[in-house]
């Protein structure tokens, strides 16, 4: 209980509680009404706060923190659209901070079936938009196949029954603000620090899902995707090369929810004569780490939603999250990841409960640089986590 007294005393710390104060009153949680986006004339403006509260079993630390701070723009004007997101993090403990663009792109729609984004946007692989249900994602997130964004065109046809959507990436989404070389980004992608210099550049994807109908209550989404691409050198001036392929089940019945996907990812680099390429150095939130150069990936996630609909709690969504990387080479330790938790959204604020435990996880153990490609202690470390979220 001391620790949280002594964060109060930090005036960052309590500017931040006065300014989540005054939006939690703003709700007005007696006759619940939700704060909507901001409309001047063809643009919503919005934006979120985030906090977390958490414990970790491996170094017993505690402490309530400032996540995120993001501020949202969306554009829409006749068949002309877009959207942009920035954020903002903190990292109180080490008194340093990053901000990046997380996504910002222009659009055009062709048809009420077809689009297409310039831009940095969502690299259309696996279950959109993510493949989890809890805030921690699934390990494909932190070797840059979850949730990621490049730069570059992205064309989107969506039928009745199928999505297609097809992309070219000339490069990854780019380094933004911080104290590293190149890892100052939202999404994992190869970067250049230190010994590594390599880069993304030239990728395609392709994905095509399609979703079966079986009753109002009752749909199976069938995906399979496809990602290839180059690997420049800066030392070597050469080009290597990267794939990954996923096969996809996003199944929904009535208030159950499960997702399965299988991923299979392979980097071959041209890295100067001498220097390892059994792992890449990947990096985001202002930080590298070493990964596995080829693995596959196996995730699977349920999730049960109770609606509840009253005058401020709107639904409950209980889940477990399972995530195992099979690590192609023989005298790497295998990565695995498992979160139980659960979601309360309530008019503005969305809030996840966790219980997210790793083996060989640079989020989840004391192993940082080389738990997600070597190893590291190879125990199982657990992290408790509350991030509370208000959302306009």
């Amino acid at each position: 209980m001391n620790i949280y007294v002594e964060k109060l005393r930090d005036s960052k710390f309590l500017l931040f509680l006065i300014v989540f104060g005054i939006l939690l009153l703003s709700t007005n949680l007696n006759t619940y009404s939700q704060v909507n986006k901001l409309e001047v004339g063809p643009f919503k403006l919005g934006g979120a706060v985030r906090t977390n509260l958490f414990y970790k079993d491996w170094n017993n630390s505690e402490r309530l923190d400032l996540d995120t701070v993001r501020l949202n723009l969306e554009f829409e004007m006749q068949n002309i659209m877009g959207s942009a997101e920035y954020r903002y993090y903190y990292y109180q403990d080490l008194d340093r901070s990053t901000h990046m663009l997380h996504h910002g792109w222009l659009g055009y729609c062709f048809s009420d079936s077809d689009q297409i984004q310039l831009g940095v946007n969502q690299v259309p692989f696996g279950i959109l938009p993510y493949a989890s249900h809890s805030w921690f994602f699934q390990l494909p997130y932190y070797v840059g196949l979850e949730d990621d964004y490049d730069l570059g065109a992205k064309y989107i046809h969506q039928d009745d029954n199928w999505n297609l959507q097809l992309a070219y990436y000339a490069e990854d989404e780019g380094n933004y603000n911080g104290r590293s070389n190149d890892s100052a980004r939202y999404s994992y992608d190869l970067v250049n620090e230190g010994f590594s210099q390599n880069e993304e550049t030239n990728q395609f994807n392709l994905r095509y899902a399609y979703t079966w109908t079986h009753s109002e209550n009752h749909t199976s989404e069938l995906g399979v995707s496809l990602q290839l691409g180059q690997i420049h050198n800066r030392l070597t001036n050469d080009d290597g090369n990267q794939y990954a392929v996923a096969l996809h089940l996003n199944e929904t019945w009535n208030r159950w929810n499960a997702m399965l996907e299988i991923i299979r990812y392979d980097h071959s680099l041209r890295n100067p004569p001498g220097q390892r390429d059994d792992f890449v150095l990947m990096g985001a939130y202002d930080f590298p780490y070493q990964v596995a150069s080829s693995s596959n990936i196996y995730t699977v996630g349920i999730g049960y939603t109770i609606p509840i609909n009253d005058s401020f709690i709107d639904s409950v969504t209980f889940y477990d999250d399972f995530s195992f990387m099979d690590k192609d080479t023989t005298d790497f330790l295998d990565s695995w990841q498992n979160v139980v938790g659960a979601s309360v959204s309530a008019g503005n604020f969305f809030i996840y409960f966790d219980v997210a435990s790793g083996r060989n996880h640079s989020w989840l153990g004391p192993d940082w640089t080389e738990a997600f490609s070597s190893g590291g202690c190879d125990k199982w470390h657990t992290r408790f986590n509350i991030n509370i979220g208000f959302y306009i």
